[in-house]
């Protein structure tokens, strides 16, 4: 317990420490033990305003949606410019945090904003910038939902409602061209009732209104990256763990942003080194699994490529004795 004596005696140190710069007017003299404890105390003292948690995000791909959405609307097979801005948001507990602001043609402020995505009136911030970027995209989609902008087909898929060409183009009286003088043109074919399933092609063909870009891998806006957690999933599954890893996670104390876990890796858990995967102290309940997870990989990784070898010996074992045999 640090009792009210020692609190005076650091107020008036500082109180010195405030008084040299202003009368000299250049920083006041520290130890090396003092700057480093200074530095230290910077990082757990809480800020100055709340910062509320983050927003739940769950493994929908709302960026890729949103590119999607803008490719059907303005015929643009790359999804045309969709503009993302990146911010420093305030510093907790040492950990620098992010905002992420996306601008749309069909709405005059960005999201998040006054339309959606702000937490009692404010932007919320993130540790990862990804999830920043992220949460932008959806609280974009949502608004375009809610106003009809967006047909929702179900899964990921999008359609725009009432495409239109960019706003930059004019229309262009149509002329027949040196390349294109003696092409013959087909007869159209019967629309059906669904929409078109067809992909945008290379060639810089116009996309058909309502047309549906394909979903899964073949997704030309799915950036999502394997995170550490998926990765270990992988890994997990190719060495035989029936069902997904359990990861057991709590707060460091009540009330507090900061977590403590480890992962279940049931028959696994005993092949890997002690204490692999057991972090402390991690600001955010998803950072924290996040971090479990990339302190497995290496042991996953490692235990993966003594089973390769393993089986390789026991392959070539066969082997030989199958020569053996017909020898």
């Amino acid at each position: 317990m640090v009792s009210s004596r020692t609190y005076q005696a650091i107020q008036n140190w500082i109180t010195e420490q405030q008084e040299y710069e202003a009368k000299y007017s250049k920083p006041a003299p520290l130890t090396d033990v003092q700057r480093k404890l200074l530095e230290k105390l910077e990082l757990v003292l809480p800020p100055a305003t709340p910062v509320p948690p983050e927003p739940e995000l769950d493994n929908t791909n709302w960026i890729g949606m949103l590119q999607e959405y803008r490719a059907a609307r303005y015929r643009v097979p790359d999804g045309g410019s969709t503009s993302f801005v990146e911010s420093e948001g305030p510093v907790v507990y040492g950990v620098q945090k992010w905002h992420c602001e996306v601008r749309i043609d069909e709405h005059p402020k960005p999201f998040p904003g006054p339309s959606g995505g702000l937490i009692n009136g404010a932007q919320p911030s993130f540790a990862r910038k990804k999830d920043a970027k992220k949460y932008a995209a959806k609280c974009a989609v949502e608004w375009l939902r809610e106003n009809g902008y967006i047909i929702h087909n179900g899964g990921n898929d999008v359609r725009a409602s009432q495409p239109q060409e960019q706003p930059q183009e004019k229309p262009v009286t149509p002329q027949p061209t040196p390349a294109k003088k003696k092409q013959k043109v087909s007869p159209p074919t019967p629309e059906r009732p669904q929409a078109s399933t067809s992909t945008p092609e290379s060639n810089g063909r116009e996309i058909p209104p309502g047309t549906l870009l394909p979903k899964g891998p073949t997704n030309p806006f799915d950036e999502e990256e394997v995170t550490a957690v998926q990765e270990v999933s992988r890994l997990c599954k190719r060495l035989g763990l029936k069902g997904e890893p359990q990861y057991r996670i709590t707060r460091m104390a009540e009330g507090s942003e900061f977590y403590k876990g480890y992962a279940d890796l049931g028959m696994l858990s005993s092949q890997i080194p002690v204490g692999a995967g057991f972090v402390n102290e991690v600001f955010g309940k998803k950072p924290c699994k996040e971090k479990i997870a990339e302190e497995l990989l290496e042991p996953l990784r490692n235990l993966a490529a003594r089973f390769d070898e393993q089986d390789q010996k026991f392959r070539a074992r066969q082997a030989r004795r199958e020569e053996e045999d017909l020898a």
